[in-house]
């Protein structure tokens, strides 16, 4: 295993056990052990895969500890290259957009929303400044921001950005089959969630596949709420789908938003302790 990897992921797993995380999916509160627990399955599934894929001889035992084989699927991801793991999953992508786009036609414009809430108290990190930290890290390209987007979610495999646009490879809605699509920030073509003004900052944008066919699209806002942080994450997709995998998205939303507020959280007390 990658030392450096380990003790990167280890520091954060701590930070993210220290913050007073509150999680909520329509209500329904989700505990970090819930999103832990979430993890390590998927952890496992996507370890399989990259064995499927490429051999890789990862060692996944039942009785490792959880931020191991969280760092250890990241060390391979990693060592493997983000342009080989969208390579070699191709051919699941071509389905899986041909699937969205099935799905889109038969919803007649119609679409369903992953909506997940996060709510950090006596954040340290002000809304403003969140937002700008994730929206660099969605689109400036550099190895940093690679390992976030790996560590953030064990079903993210590719993050490409410009300073409008990202595009990723990940498997979205707890299913296993890998989507490859471009968000486009700023664009809201086809978006049913609106503006929310009790939320003072936003990201927002339609997701297009690569011959421009919109599928869906994100609204992600923060705001400060006295001195807690809240952040709501919307993802849009066709009304067709069933409801299991709109809410399995939201967990997915829960687990990569924790893992990139954490990361945002330790980014900016270094930028702050530095001064």
């Amino acid at each position: 295993m990658n030392n450096e990897i380990f003790k990167r992921v280890t520091a954060a797993e701590s930070v993210f056990l220290d913050l007073p995380y509150i999680f909520e999916i329509n209500g329904q509160p989700f505990s970090k052990q819930d999103l832990q627990n979430w993890q390590l399955k998927e952890y496992k599934k996507t370890a399989k895969l990259l064995g499927k894929l490429f051999a890789s001889k990862l060692k996944i035992t039942n009785d490792m500890p959880f931020v191991e084989i969280k760092a250890a699927v990241v060390a391979e991801k990693i060592r493997l290259g983000q342009d080989t793991l969208k390579d070699a999953l191709h051919r699941q992508t071509r389905l899986a957009n041909a699937g969205s786009k099935f799905g889109v036609r038969a919803s007649f414009g119609r679409r369903k929303v992953s909506v997940a809430d996060i709510y950090i108290d006596h954040s340290a990190v002000h809304a403003k400044e969140a937002m700008a930290t994730f929206s660099k890290m969605m689109t400036i390209n550099s190895p940093e921001n690679q390992f976030y987007n790996f560590k953030a979610n064990p079903n993210h495999f590719y993050s490409s950005g410009s300073d409008t646009d990202q595009t990723v490879v990940e498997m979205t809605g707890g299913t296993r089959i890998a989507n490859k699509f471009t968000l486009l920030y700023g664009n809201e073509e086809g978006l049913v969630t609106k503006y929310d003004p009790n939320f003072k900052y936003q990201t927002a944008g339609s997701g297009q596949l690569d011959d421009g066919f919109v599928i869906g699209g994100v609204r992600h806002q923060m705001t400060d709420e006295g001195d807690r942080l809240h952040a709501r994450l919307q993802v849009e997709f066709p009304a067709i789908l069933p409801n299991a995998i709109i809410h399995a998205h939201a967990v997915h939303l829960l687990v990569e938003f924790s893992n990139w507020l954490t990361d945002i959280t330790m980014l900016l007390d270094e930028a702050h302790s530095s001064k």
